[in-house]
């Protein structure tokens, strides 16, 4: 999942990503940042990161690529093992990303919502939320019962989704083939439509600024691929 091109990706789309953040200076908090593919280069751009992931191995990832960094951006860069649900630095932050669809994992749908209070919390005031995923909308017309992927070692990579629970939560199986070895995993995650993830965004104190189908900033519409959702905090009178 997290190969060079995926971190040559994120790099590509990164001044698009800050433009439509419009969050030019200052500090960012990337939750759920794996092994950092937007906060090692948003670090070399002058950014104040703070990366925070329940993985350890993903973490352990980023810090080595981290010591690749030339001394001063590696000094911008701090990383947090804890779980976005519970992580605090009230006020702290201009601009929080959740990238490529890490919201959505919690089984609990209250948990979503406590996420979104936290990161209302660690928000100064006025700062910027940015939310990736892959809407209700986009699935409806992409998903596929089986895919098949090939990976450049000769692995391959079958992944199985399913929309259930009224078209709320996709429910999918990977198996990993190496050989004669299958190693198998399975993951669920709720999925929202445009609207919906709007209502749910203002039911937790963010104006929806934009929505966006890609990181470009064309309009989320039924052949987006992405969606990607800018909000800002609004203060509570």
């Amino acid at each position: 999942m997290f190969d060079d091109a995926r971190f040559e990706l994120a790099q590509a789309h990164l001044d698009d990503l800050i433009r439509l953040a419009g969050v030019t200076s200052g500090r960012v908090l990337d939750l759920g940042c794996g092994p950092g593919r937007y906060a090692l280069p948003l670090a070399e751009r002058g950014f104040e990161v703070c990366a925070v992931d329940t993985s350890p191995a993903l973490l352990d990832q980023l810090k080595a690529r981290q010591a690749s960094l030339p001394a001063e951006a590696q000094s911008r860069i701090e990383v947090v093992e804890a779980d976005m649900r519970h992580f605090e630095r009230p006020e702290h932050f201009d601009w929080v990303m959740i990238m490529w669809s890490t919201f959505g994992y919690f089984e609990d749908e209250a948990d979503h919502g406590q996420v979104l209070d936290q990161v209302y919390q660690n928000l100064a005031s006025g700062g910027r939320l940015m939310i990736d995923l892959v809407g209700l909308e986009t699935l409806c017309r992409t998903l596929e019962p089986v895919h098949l992927t090939e990976l450049d070692d000769g692995r391959l990579l079958i992944e199985r989704p399913l929309l259930v629970d009224d078209l709320t939560r996709l429910d999918n199986e990977w198996l990993l083939i190496d050989g004669e070895q299958v190693q198998r995993a399975s993951f669920s995650h709720r999925i929202w439509s445009a609207g919906e993830m709007t209502q749910l965004l203002a039911q937790h104190g963010f104006k929806v600024l934009g929505v966006y189908g890609d990181y470009q900033g064309e309009p989320y519409e039924l052949d987006a691929e992405r969606m990607l959702f800018v909000a800002e905090r609004e203060d509570l009178v």
